[in-house]
């Protein structure tokens, strides 16, 4: 009976993220290199997809400025936002010891990345501009 009602109610969460309202967000990208590759986005809504780096939502948007203003259909939640300037073009975001590319996320300050607890902001009908600045590496 336990797996029953388990089971019942992950369907029921799986369900429930599907077909959750998206909400319109407006995220403001900074530091970026003009016309240096497409800005790629990345939303993680859980920590098993944030560590696994398989983004539940991804978007992109051009590096036409070193501000870049992109509007995003997302669904409500807690979610972990990474963007990086994809500057070869390759679709990844280019690493060895550290990035390659420019990388932003979330509540992020620089450093070692934290956790998703940490990183994670609230997607609802009520977010207001989330911004995330691109960091340079190398």
């Amino acid at each position: 009976m336990k797996k029953i009602v388990t089971l019942v109610l992950t369907l029921f969460g799986i369900a429930g993220f599907c077909f959750a309202a998206d909400v319109s967000v407006v995220i403001e990208i900074s530091n970026v290199a003009i016309n240096e590759g497409k800005l790629i986005g990345e939303a993680f809504y859980s920590e098993a997809a944030y560590k696994n780096k398989i983004p539940d939502i991804s978007f992109q948007a051009d590096s036409t400025g070193k501000i870049v203003i992109k509007e995003v259909k997302l669904p409500e939640g807690d979610c972990v936002i990474r963007v990086f300037q994809d500057r070869n073009e390759n679709g990844i975001l280019d690493h060895g010891l550290f990035p390659k590319e420019p990388v932003g996320m979330t509540n992020y300050n620089g450093g070692i990345p934290a956790n998703f607890d940490k990183l994670k902001v609230k997607i609802s009908n009520n977010s207001e501009k989330i911004i995330i600045k691109l960091i340079k590496f190398l």
